[in-house]
């Protein structure tokens, strides 16, 4: 085959894209195993990613059947699964990943289910992870902490449920929550309430509104909720 003008520049034009190309592709099989050694290695923690896919040009990232779980020996395998997601898109400042701060400006999550099981008194896979978060140390300068910071953390399609030692005691469908301001600075105690209160107020409210996707135990939830409330 002859190679007229015409198609030698568009092999030029497009062969900087498929370099471009291949170079995301490696940067996110790179970043996929990564995140994975991160997960097992600073956070005790086990993370399944599907596929992920990296834009170095818009700051975005994008995980698909995405599977987080925690090691908390006290929890059983179920109870553990602390995060499981459908599609997970990120945006922010996350590829410093080599330096002390990443700010984070939207997480968007889609097709999930969260499932915080308390244990003790204050204590959860949800709290093992945010103490396990606050002792990440920069991979490069393992002295200096990282700080992180959300913005906004917006969940669609989202199954929550809420397990106290082993019983179940709340599941609810929500179309959409939004948290937001969730910061490595906070108390892992007060990261808990950030994230369970707005659940706690969605499901008052699609109580009253007889949504026949809440099941709840109110006594059991009355009792957990003035624990931990008489804890702190």
């Amino acid at each position: 085959m002859k190679f007229t003008n015409i198609t030698r520049a568009a092999f030029w034009l497009f062969l900087p894209l498929l370099s471009f190309s291949v170079a995301a592709q490696n940067l996110s099989d790179a970043m996929k195993e990564g995140l994975q050694t991160m997960a097992s290695e600073q956070l005790n923690a086990d993370l399944e990613v599907g596929e992920l896919e990296v834009n170095s040009l818009t700051d975005g990232l994008t995980a698909n059947n995405v599977r987080f779980a925690t090691r908390v020996k006290a929890l059983s395998e179920p109870e553990n699964q602390l995060l499981l997601a459908k599609q997970l898109m990120l945006t922010g400042d996350w590829q410093a990943l080599g330096s002390s701060r990443v700010d984070i400006s939207k997480i968007e999550m889609s097709g999930a289910q969260l499932t915080v099981a308390y244990y003790d008194t204050g204590r959860s896979n949800l709290h093992e992870f945010l103490k396990q978060m606050s002792g990440v140390k920069v991979q490069k300068v393992n002295s200096v902490p990282l700080n992180w910071r959300v913005d906004e953390w917006l969940m669609e399609d989202v199954t929550i449920n809420l397990f106290d030692k082993g019983e179940p005691i709340l599941s609810v469908h929500v179309d959409q929550l939004k948290l937001k301001d969730l910061q490595s600075m906070q108390d892992a105690n007060d990261q808990v309430q950030e994230l369970l209160w707005p659940i706690f107020e969605q499901v008052s409210k699609q109580v009253r509104n007889g949504n026949p996707n809440v099941q709840v135990d109110s006594m059991a939830l009355s009792r957990f909720l003035l624990r931990e409330a008489m804890a702190f």
